[in-house]
């Protein structure tokens, strides 16, 4: 793949037309409902269940400690003491 950005969106382009995976370029059925090939595929799939299990770890750490710090865990705006309820009230409206 070429290093510029505009160069590697014309070759996706050009090898999804054609059938081709864009990413690796192997030619993909053409009764597959898939862009990327098998292996392509199953590369994303393990990347993406690798990289989320930290994701989660993270974003869980930050909820308890804006929790127990008295902020919203969403979007961390400080409540007020007599503030019940777990979420402010504009994550609260975007929730509805």
């Amino acid at each position: 793949m070429p290093a510029e950005p505009s160069e590697r969106r014309v070759v996706y382009q050009e090898r999804k037309e054609s059938g081709y995976c864009p990413r690796c370029g192997t030619k993909v059925g053409k009764r597959s409902k898939f862009i990327y090939c098998e292996d392509c595929r199953s590369f994303f799939r393990e990347y993406t269940r690798e990289n989320s299990k930290s994701v989660n770890k993270k974003r869980r750490k930050l909820y308890e400690e804006r929790k127990d710090n008295n902020q919203c865990p969403r979007c961390g705006i400080k409540l007020g003491k007599r503030y019940k309820k777990t979420l402010c009230v504009k994550c609260l409206d975007k929730n509805k």
